[in-house]
């Protein structure tokens, strides 16, 4: 039972690496490549730019969570169920 919690724990560590190194490569995308159509959008049109924010919110969940999924499988780690 000892041994399950630490590999339970280590796989937990590795993932949550896996999701701060995809968030901060997501972030310094969105920051580069749609910083400045976003601002110019909120300065715009408030209400469109509500709607491709929380399209871009939801976007990002889905892609980190297929993309740790996918990796998580490679590296062979076990699952909580």
């Amino acid at each position: 039972m000892k041994t399950q919690h630490k590999i339970l724990l280590r796989n937990f560590l590795i993932e949550l690496v896996l999701y701060a190194l995809l968030l901060l490569l997501y972030f310094w995308g969105v920051l580069r490549f749609l910083g400045e159509p976003l601002n110019r959008l909120f300065h715009l049109n408030l209400l469109v730019y509500a709607v491709a924010t929380l399209l871009l919110i939801v976007a990002q969940g889905v892609f980190l969570e297929w993309v740790t999924s996918f990796l998580i499988t490679r590296l062979g780690l076990e699952k909580l169920e």
